[in-house]
């Protein structure tokens, strides 16, 4: 079951960017900022939904989304918006924060999710951005909706992973760049937090670790991933990440050019 926080002061809150509402998505999922709590949880869910089609949906849309195998009579679809609408509130001037426009159930612009804010972090490309991007990523994505299909069904999770994937490895890189391993290897642990079967993560954390000069780190990390890839019958791992171990264990350093980005 996923995480309702209720309202705090400004001072105390994490999220930015003008938001009221915050949707948190990037691990366990989390609505920050709600006046009152959800008391259907099937409302949460609604606005976790709708924070991601920002055009909005009717009904039947968000019903077939959440209850694709079933149906849902109008009662039911009318009182969880209700609910949903009541936890949210009513943002600073006075307008509902979720709202229904030309039939469709929207939420404002008071209301904003950390995909958002990590997108607008890695525009950059700085690694202190980078940086204060992964910081959002808590765990897999969406972990906690029941009513997740959706999520799948349009692609969002395999999106959101693969940015999440694609940060963790340019940050590392630009974080290599600049001599910072320790860094580098933290970016990626945040990269294997959303997608902990991707070798070109692990061949990141080798060159990180090898970048703080922590030698059995590298066999320990190797033994970690010869231990996820194990499937029972021995584990199959890319040639090019075999490479780069006995490389990095030799004390050869090859140079990136981009291959930790590479399957």
């Amino acid at each position: 079951m996923h995480t309702v926080k209720m309202a705090r002061p400004k001072s105390e809150q994490i999220h930015g960017g003008g938001s009221e509402i915050f949707v948190s998505v990037l691990g366990p999922v989390e609505i920050l900022g709600v006046t009152q709590p959800f008391t259907r949880k099937a409302a949460s869910e609604l606005v976790v939904y709708l924070a991601f089609h920002p055009r909005g949906a009717t009904n039947d849309v968000w019903a077939t989304a959440l209850w694709p195998d079933r149906s849902v009579v109008a009662s039911t679809l009318h009182s969880t918006a209700s609910v949903a609408r009541r936890a949210l509130g009513r943002a600073a001037d006075g307008s509902d924060h979720l709202t229904r426009r030309a039939g469709r159930l929207c939420l404002g612009s008071s209301v904003q999710t950390d995909i958002e804010r990590f997108v607008r972090a890695v525009e950059s490309r700085r690694a202190d951005r980078f940086t204060e991007a992964l910081a959002l990523v808590r765990g897999r994505p969406f972990d906690g909706l029941c009513l997740a299909d959706w999520t799948v069904l349009e692609g969002i999770s395999a999106e959101v992973e693969s940015m999440v994937v694609s940060a963790a490895l340019q940050g590392a890189e630009e974080a290599l760049r600049l001599g910072l391993g320790e860094e580098a290897a933290w970016m990626i642990r945040r990269g294997l937090r959303v997608s902990p079967y991707d070798e070109r993560l692990y061949r990141g954390l080798l060159r990180a670790t090898e970048a703080t000069g922590n030698r059995l780190g590298l066999r320990a990390t190797m033994a970690e991933l010869l231990r996820l890839a194990d499937d029972g019958d021995g584990a199959v791992i890319h040639p090019r990440t075999v490479t780069l171990y006995e490389e990095l264990a030799r004390g050869l350093v090859p140079e990136p050019k981009g291959d930790l980005v590479r399957l």
